[in-house]
């Protein structure tokens, strides 16, 4: 694979450990970053998906 890329083995090594990283960073910051995004935009979602909306929701809230 080293060869196809045109890279040596180490390089190829450290990409992977360097990729690999950064995934497991995004998988464990993803959910507190997604539900960070519904909280900021809490009240864009209720208004574009008002069905969604648990009874009582809303209530008092601003648009």
């Amino acid at each position: 694979m080293a060869e196809e890329r045109g890279t040596s083995m180490k390089a190829l090594v450290y990409e992977a450990a360097a990729a690999d990283i950064v995934r497991h960073r995004a998988l464990k910051e993803g959910p507190e970053v997604f539900r960070r995004f519904l909280t900021a935009h809490a009240d864009e979602f209720a208004a574009a998906f008002p069905e969604d909306e648990p009874p009582g929701r809303g209530e008092g809230r601003t648009a």
